[in-house]
């Protein structure tokens, strides 16, 4: 099964091109929950209004699938 540690190890190559740092670095990733082969993460975002919101969630949700084992990924915005 996965862990929450390597979960936010994929997500540090996930960078947020407007800052230049990962939202793994930015302390963007607000909670990870792995229930059998999905993992449920919480995140947020520099701004509410970020123009960049679903282009990083389908990249936050694109990483996380990519790890072995994991079969969905479910990523909620939370402010």
């Amino acid at each position: 099964m996965v862990t929450e540690q390597e979960v936010k190890e994929a997500l540090k190559d996930v960078i947020d091109p407007h800052v230049g740092a990962s939202l793994v670095d930015m302390d963007l990733i607000k909670d990870v929950a792995i229930e059998d082969d999905v993992v449920k993460i919480k995140m947020t975002l520099t701004t509410p209004f970020c123009p960049l919101a679903n282009q990083l969630v389908h990249a936050v949700k694109n990483k996380v699938e990519q790890i072995d084992g994991v079969k969905n990924a479910d990523v909620e915005l939370v402010f």
